[in-house]
C-alpha cells in the first residue's frame, strides 16, 4: 500500500537520516566531501550563487521563472525539507523568502510506479528529488557486478536524494528504484536552479553595487571596481553586544556599516571605555589594522539592537581597495579617541 505523508512522514523522517547514512558509506561518500563540494560551488561563501559569475548576464536577467503548480501541503514539505536538511542549508541558507519561492515553484512532479528506475548508477545526474507519497529503494552495484546490485537503503516521504547533481555532472553513485506500488515525488532540475541562484545573486549585485557607490570613501572607484566590491563582499548580522572586532587580534576584513549601530571600546588600567561610535549607514572600520599590519587597536560591537555590516577580506581589501588606500591612510588621523586614551 503507498505511504500516505500524514501517516508515514515524522517516522520516515527520522530513519531518512540513518539510511541515507548507510548510503553515503556504501557509495564512499561523505558529509565533509560533500560540504567542501558545495562551499566551492558557493564560491566559498560570498554572495554568488552557484557558479553565477560564469553565467551570461543577459540570460540570466531574462531567464523566465519556472512555475509548476502543486498544492499546499506540497509546498510545505518542500520546504520543511529544505530548511532541515543540512546540505541544503548550505545551498539555500542565505536565500531570501521569494528566492526559496521560486525553488520551490521550480519543483516539478515525478511520479512513477512500481519496479520503475528513478536513478540509475552511473547516469549523469541533472536533478534533485523529494519523496512526497511512497517508498523508494537504494541499490549499488561494486566492482563490474551485474544489474543493480545489494540494496542499501529505503527512502519514503520527506527523504531527499541526488542534490549533488544540482552542482556538477558527475556519474549517479546509486540505482534508485519505485518500491511501493505508487510514489509521488517532486524533482528538481539543474538549469533552473543554478538559474535561480544567479539571477538572485546578479540582483543583489546590482543593488549593492548602486548602495556602494553612495559610501563617501567609494566614490572615487569606477562601475568596474564597485561591480567587484559588490561580489566580494560578505554580509553579517550581529545581535546587541556581539563582537565584530576584537583588540589584538590580528586584522583579516575591513567592514562598513549597512543597517543599525556598533561601537569601539579599548582597555586600559581604568577598564574598557567606548571611543567611538558608528551610527550611519556606510560608516568604516578595520582599516587601520589592515593598512598598519598591527593588531586591532580596539574592540567593535554591535549596539542598541544590532547591526548588519558588509566584510571584505584582507586579501580583497588589498586588490579591489588600491585606488581608495591614499584615502584611508589619510582617515587614520581622524580617530583622536584613540590616540588620547592611550596617552600618545
Amino acid at each position: 500500500v503507498c505511504c500516505s505523508p500524514t501517516a508515514v512522514e515524522d517516522q520516515s523522517r527520522s530513519e531518512a537520516a540513518p539510511a541515507v547514512k548507510r548510503l553515503q558509506q556504501d557509495t564512499h561518500m561523505s558529509d565533509e566531501d560533500d560540504r567542501q563540494r558545495m562551499n566551492k560551488v558557493q564560491g566559498g561563501g560570498r554572495r554568488a550563487g552557484v557558479a553565477a559569475e560564469s553565467m551570461n548576464h543577459d540570460l540570466v536577467k531574462d531567464y523566465q521563472k519556472p512555475v509548476y503548480p502543486k498544492e499546499a501541503a506540497a509546498e510545505d514539505l518542500i520546504l520543511k525539507t529544505i530548511k532541515t536538511n543540512e546540505k541544503m542549508q548550505v545551498l539555500f541558507g542565505d536565500l531570501d523568502a521569494g528566492t526559496i519561492k521560486d525553488v520551490i515553484n521550480a519543483f516539478q512532479e515525478a511520479s512513477g510506479i512500481q519496479g520503475q528506475d528513478i536513478i540509475l548508477q552511473g547516469e549523469e545526474g541533472d536533478k534533485l528529488y523529494i519523496i512526497e507519497e511512497g517508498m523508494v529503494d537504494v541499490f549499488v552495484a561494486r566492482g563490474g557486478e551485474q544489474g543493480r546490485g545489494n540494496k542499501v537503503a529505503s527512502l519514503g516521504p520527506g527523504a531527499l536524494f541526488g542534490e549533488l547533481a544540482l552542482m556538477y555532472s558527475s556519474p549517479r553513485a546509486a540505482t534508485v528504484v519505485i518500491a511501493s506500488p505508487k510514489c509521488k515525488l517532486w524533482s528538481l532540475d539543474r538549469e533552473p536552479f543554478k538559474m535561480l541562484l544567479a539571477q538572485k545573486s546578479q540582483t543583489t549585485y546590482m543593488n549593492y553595487e548602486e548602495w556602494l557607490s553612495q559610501v563617501e570613501i567609494l566614490k572615487s572607484l569606477n562601475h568596474y571596481e564597485l561591480s567587484r566590491l559588490s561580489e566580494a563582499m560578505t554580509s553579517t548580522l550581529y545581535d546587541d553586544g556581539e563582537v565584530i572586532i576584537q583588540e589584538g587580534e590580528p586584522g583579516d576584513k575591513f567592514y562598513i556599516l549597512e543597517d543599525g549601530s556598533c561601537a569601539a571600546y579599548m582597555s586600559g588600567p581604568e577598564g574598557e571605555k567606548m571611543v567611538k561610535e558608528y551610527k550611519q549607514k556606510g560608516d568604516h572600520f578595520g582599516e587601520i589594522a589592515l593598512l598598519t599590519d598591527a593588531p586591532r587597536k580596539a574592540t567593535i560591537r554591535a549596539t542598541d539592537e544590532g547591526c548588519a555590516v558588509i566584510s571584505i577580506s584582507k586579501d580583497d581589501f588589498t586588490e579591489l581597495l588600491g585606488p581608495i588606500k591614499d584615502l584611508l591612510q589619510g582617515d587614520l588621523g581622524k580617530y583622536p579617541q584613540y590616540a588620547q586614551f592611550l596617552g600618545k
